[in-house]
């Protein structure tokens, strides 16, 4: 695993984008660990009968994909320090991009901390969950 240091860190810079497919099966795996069984999130039909086009990726779930995503980033040696979300559209099930892109850096009590704006996108490119991230990064000679 990649193990990014503080002083690697640019703004602007950051995980980039990371794309990945959300399957029905793993929508099915989410609501079992989630103990959130709506219908809209496994059953196409009950789904469409509500008005979408397909199952709907948990919102939770969309946060868990972009955590992962900065763990991945930071590695064994960073952590996830704050993550906000807001969900403002809906996902369904297929590809999706998670992004992010560093706003800003800053020691603070000798730990090393990156701001980040995230996002998750459908399909389309559409930015249905746009967030802000804050990650713990070792500063060399720590």
């Amino acid at each position: 695993m990649t193990k990014v240091m503080f002083e690697d860190v640019e703004i602007g810079g950051g995980p980039g984008a990371v794309t990945q497919v959300v399957t029905p099966r793993q929508l099915v795996q989410y609501a079992a660990v989630s103990q959130d069984f709506t219908p809209i999130h496994y059953n196409t039909d009950y789904a469409r009968s509500a008005g979408h086009d397909d199952i709907i990726i948990h919102g939770a779930l969309k946060t868990a994909l972009l955590s992962q995503m900065l763990a991945d980033w930071t590695g064994d040696i960073g952590a996830v320090k704050n993550l906000e979300t807001s969900y403002r559209g809906i996902d369904y099930a297929g590809a999706v991009t998670c992004a992010g892109t560093v706003t800003g850096k800053r020691v603070e009590d000798g730990i090393g901390l990156v701001d980040l704006d995230i996002e998750f996108r459908n399909a389309d490119g559409v930015v249905t969950t746009p967030g802000k991230a804050t990650v713990a990064l070792t500063i060399r000679g720590d």
